[in-house]
């Protein structure tokens, strides 16, 4: 990763080894040419009011995420008491296995 004027970046090898590890080759190519820049203080901010303290949630686990610990994504899910559809993926399940993240929206969008 690199960080320019507060703005992170991910590395090609960044993208392919750990962000999109199971996504083709060529594709998490365009995913690093392509990426726009996180503010680094994005991480740093607080919600003041959290839509899932109010409505219902949705979270998919990315069992092979190499980004954000799966144990890590469960507590989140749990936390805000989310139901949960764990995926064998990595960080961009929308990409990997997007037949399996459509079920997903499908099933929340016919629960409400």
């Amino acid at each position: 990763m690199e960080v320019v004027d507060d703005y992170l970046w991910l590395s090609k090898e960044g993208v392919q080894k750990y962000f999109a590890a199971d996504v083709p080759e060529k594709q998490s190519e365009l995913m690093h040419y392509s990426q726009g820049p996180a503010f680094g203080g994005l991480f740093a901010e607080k919600t003041e009011k959290p839509a899932w303290k109010e409505k219902d949630s949705w979270f998919i686990v990315a069992k092979n995420d190499q980004v954000v610990s799966t144990e890590l994504q469960r507590i989140m899910a749990k936390k805000i008491g989310a139901k949960t559809t764990e995926l064998e993926s990595s960080h961009v399940p929308m990409i990997s296995k997007p037949d399996e993240v459509l079920s997903v929206i499908r099933e929340a969008i016919a629960s409400v």
